[in-house]
């Protein structure tokens, strides 16, 4: 075979594989360099765009709709310039003040994706969207699918002793996952409630995921396995057993069709991270 039919032969491979392959959205984490922190100190919080686990890429600055840190009932929005990146994440640095509980956010600009029918039912399988997937697959016409999304992350941090209600407060983001009760104050053995709002109101029967660093991964099939798959109630609340001292996560996407000239359906992720003891 020639060096020219060797190449062909080499894109053909790839434009096939890349047909094959679903158009698979990221998860968004804010992770802490420590969560216990001492007040009136230097420290950093990164922010993950892949898995859990590893992160994909760093997110550019004009993507951030907004950046919040929450300290004894007071929100302040860091410049910029407080953010840097490496080959495939984005960091912040920040100063801690007085002694709390600390709440870090991000809030993403909407952005789109397309992708086939075929594409958009791999992705709602490897994400768990369900619901969705079910309504889809019974009533689709579509010859392709536009999604909008957007990410709305945020971190628990403790600074010095003093714990204080932020962990509560929303940063009115378009989907928030609000903790009924301070990490910090909580150990292995306990069990940790929380609310799902989706535009400031519950959001009932919202399939909702959590876990540990060291538990995430996939099925056979790709789909995510984790230490707990949630629904919430009527009142957008559900509840579980921290059972590990470990860097815990909770997580969800929230999709709709919409009736919209530019998009099908759109979808906002949050998720939230905490330290148990």
């Amino acid at each position: 075979m020639t060096k020219m039919r060797k190449a062909a032969t080499a894109v053909i491979a790839i434009v096939t594989i890349a047909a094959t392959t679903p158009v698979l959205a990221h998860e968004m984490f804010l992770k802490a360099a420590e969560s216990v922190v001492a007040p009136n100190s230097d420290t950093v919080v990164r922010l993950i765009n892949g898995t859990f686990v590893q992160s994909e890429n760093s997110i550019s600055r004009d993507r951030m709709k907004n950046v919040s840190i929450m300290a004894n009932g007071i929100v302040t929005n860091p410049p910029d310039a407080d953010w840097y990146d490496d080959e495939n994440s984005s960091y912040l640095k920040y100063r801690t003040g007085e002694a709390g509980t600390y709440v870090i956010g991000v809030s993403t600009r909407p952005n789109m994706i397309t992708m086939t029918p075929e594409d958009f039912i791999a992705y709602l399988k490897h994400d768990g969207i369900l619901d969705l997937l079910e309504t889809f697959e019974q009533e689709n016409e579509l010859t392709e699918v536009r999604e909008r999304y957007s990410k709305h992350v945020r971190t628990i941090v403790q600074i010095g002793d003093k714990k204080t209600a932020d962990y509560a407060n929303p940063l009115n983001y378009p989907v928030e996952i609000l903790l009924d009760q301070n990490p910090y104050e909580l150990k292995f053995g306990d069990n940790l409630s929380f609310r799902v709002l989706v535009n400031g109101k519950s959001a009932a029967n919202q399939l909702v995921r959590a876990s540990y660093e060291g538990f995430h991964g996939h099925d056979a099939s790709g789909g995510h396995f984790n230490s707990y798959n949630l629904r919430t109630d009527k009142d957008g609340r559900a509840s579980f057993l921290l059972n590990n001292k470990a860097l815990w996560y909770i997580s969800l996407i929230n999709m709709q069709k919409i009736d919209d000239p530019a998009a099908d359906y759109e979808s906002n992720w949050a998720t939230i991270t905490f330290q148990v003891q």
